[in-house]
C-alpha cells in the first residue's frame, strides 16, 4: 500500500519531467517513462488484491522501464521520433517470453538468454545517468530493478518483489529532488553545460564536448570542457568577451539538434 501511495504520487515529479522536457528530444523518453510507471502502479494494485500472477506484471513493468532507458540514446534531432521503432523492437523482443508464457498458460520462464536481455537493456539506462546528478535515482533504480528482477527469476520471493518495486516507486521523487538541489552555475556556459549533461547522461554528454573540444581546438580558444564544467588550458588567460560569447554560442549550436531552447529553465 506504501509503494503504491508514492508511486502515484510520483505522478507530479513525472509531470515536471514532462514539462521541463516538452520542447526537447527527450520528450519521447518521458512518454516511455510514464508507460513503465504506469505498469509499475498496475503491479502494485494487483499486489493489493491477489499475490497471482506478480511476476508477469513485474516483468512487463522492467521492460517498459528498460525501454525509457533506451529510448533516451536516440533523443536527437532529426531521427528522435524513429528510434521508437527501434525501442519497440527491443519490446517485442524482450515481452517474448511473456507471451509465451500467456499462451501455454503457464508461469514466466526466462532462460539465461532472455534474463540477460532484460537486463542489460534496464542497466543501459543506469549507467548512462552514474556520472550525473541523477545518480542517486539511478542507484536507487539498480537496487530496486535488481531485488524486482531477481524475485522474477526465483519462485518464492513475494517480499523481495514488493520491497524492489517499493524502491523503483521512490526512484521519481529523488531524481526530482537531485534536479532541485542543483548548485547554481558559475557561468552560462556551465549552466547549459550541466542542465544537458544531467538531462542526458553520459553517452550524449560525452559526444557533445568531444565535439566542443574540437572546436575550441581549431578555433584556437584557450579553454576545455571537462566533465565538471568549462576550465582554462594551463597557463592560460581568460578570453576577452567577445570570445567568451563566442564560446557560448558554440555550445548552444551544437545543442540545437536536442532542443528547441537550450536556454529553458525547470
Amino acid at each position: 500500500m506504501l509503494g503504491l501511495v508514492v508511486l502515484l504520487a510520483g505522478a507530479f515529479p513525472i509531470w515536471q519531467a514532462w514539462r521541463a522536457n516538452r520542447t526537447r528530444s527527450l520528450l519521447h523518453a518521458v512518454y516511455w517513462a510514464i508507460l513503465a510507471w504506469a505498469a509499475w502502479c498496475a503491479f502494485l494494485f494487483a499486489a493489493l488484491r491477489s499475490s497471482a500472477g506478480l511476476e508477469s506484471k513485474a516483468y512487463l513493468a522492467l521492460c517498459l522501464t528498460g525501454c525509457a532507458g533506451v529510448a533516451v540514446l536516440g533523443a536527437r534531432r532529426p531521427g528522435a521520433t524513429a528510434w521508437n521503432f527501434v525501442v519497440v523492437g527491443l519490446l517485442a523482443v524482450n515481452l517474448l517470453p511473456l507471451i509465451e508464457s500467456l499462451m501455454r498458460g503457464g508461469n514466466l520462464d526466462l532462460d539465461a538468454f532472455r534474463a540477460t536481455c532484460v537486463a542489460g537493456t534496464v542497466a543501459v539506462g543506469i549507467l548512462n545517468y552514474l556520472p550525473t546528478r541523477l545518480a542517486p535515482a539511478a542507484i536507487l533504480l539498480l537496487v530496486g530493478g535488481t531485488l524486482a528482477f531477481s524475485a522474477i527469476v526465483t519462485e518464492g520471493a513475494e517480499v523481495r518483489l514488493l520491497i524492489g518495486s517499493f524502491l523503483v516507486s521512490c526512484v521519481p521523487w529523488v531524481a526530482y529532488v537531485s534536479f532541485l538541489s542543483r548548485k547554481p552555475a558559475g557561468s552560462e556556459f556551465d549552466y547549459t553545460w550541466f542542465d544537458f549533461r544531467d538531462r542526458y547522461g553520459f553517452v550524449w554528454a560525452q559526444r557533445v564536448r568531444d565535439q566542443f573540444n574540437r572546436s575550441a581546438a581549431h578555433s584556437a580558444w584557450p579553454v576545455i570542457l571537462r566533465w565538471q564544467g568549462l576550465r582554462l588550458k594551463p597557463g592560460a588567460e581568460m578570453p576577452d568577451e567577445k570570445v567568451q560569447q563566442e564560446i557560448v554560442s558554440t555550445l548552444k549550436a551544437l545543442l540545437k539538434r536536442f532542443s528547441n531552447n537550450v536556454r529553458e529553465v525547470n
